[in-house]
């Protein structure tokens, strides 16, 4: 797995403000009440924020997560629906940011899950 490593900074790694999305996408867990999600972002000098929202079709916010300074260039983590009966289709929109700079890039995505 890449990771930021601040004494041997990546191949092509970019400043904060060039910071972004490479990859987005979710895969639904077999019951439905979960998601994994793949990230993968730019390779970067300085660790940034990540937050993730996934919301609903009545736009109602049905997990979140937040990752204070994140080291990882490729990820998943696993959000877990609440309610599980929830209903679909769901957007999950993610944001990169800086405690200096703010927002340097977001991706939202669109989808449903088997049985929705």
């Amino acid at each position: 797995m890449s990771r930021f490593n601040p004494l041997h900074p990546a191949e092509g790694a970019v400043p904060p403000e060039g910071v972004r999305f490479v990859d987005l996408h979710v895969e639904p867990w077999g019951d439905n009440s979960k998601v994994r999600v793949h990230l993968r972002l730019t390779p970067f000098t300085k660790p940034p924020n990540l937050i993730a929202t996934l919301t609903d079709a009545d736009d109602l916010e049905v997990a979140s997560i937040l990752i204070i300074e994140n080291i990882d260039f490729d990820l998943v983590f696993t959000m877990h629906i609440r309610p599980v009966d929830a209903p679909g289709p769901f957007e999950l929109s993610a944001r990169i940011e800086y405690d200096d700079l703010g927002v340097v890039d977001t991706k939202s995505i669109h989808f449903k899950l088997p049985s929705n």
